[in-house]
């Protein structure tokens, strides 16, 4: 594996772990000898990818836009795992593809929440 680095005894998050990007930073992080909590919206997915990846690996359902959702998560990942060392927001979503003009303002919104609002939410949490 190349850029090894010792990671045993850490506790990560991965916002949108379940897949994409975030499903290979959680596996990069359990190879370097992390366990990880998937933070993602899709909880079916994530618990299937949490399953695949092995038993270092747990799926919480949060919303990363909203922040009783990441208390929750947090809440139910310190009661899991006792701590966590490493957050890696990853969560985002690209929204509809559309002009400016016709992106509705709800929409704007939604990926705001998510994209921008998410990580402040996720690092004032954490």
């Amino acid at each position: 594996m190349a850029n090894a680095i010792d990671l045993k005894n850490r506790i990560a998050v991965v916002t949108g772990g379940a897949q994409g990007i975030g499903r290979a930073a959680t596996e990069r992080f359990v190879a370097s000898g992390a366990k990880v909590a998937i933070w993602d919206f899709d909880i079916a997915t994530a618990e299937r990818t949490a399953k695949e990846i092995g038993p270092d690996v747990k799926a919480y359902k949060c919303d990363v836009g909203d922040f009783a959702s990441i208390e929750v998560a947090r809440d139910a990942t310190l009661k899991d795992f006792g701590r966590i060392d490493i957050l890696l927001n990853n969560a985002g979503i690209a929204g509809a593809n559309a002009t400016v003009w016709d992106t509705t303002v709800e929409e704007w919104r939604r990926v705001m929440r998510i994209n921008l609002d998410g990580p402040f939410l996720c690092c004032k949490a954490v």
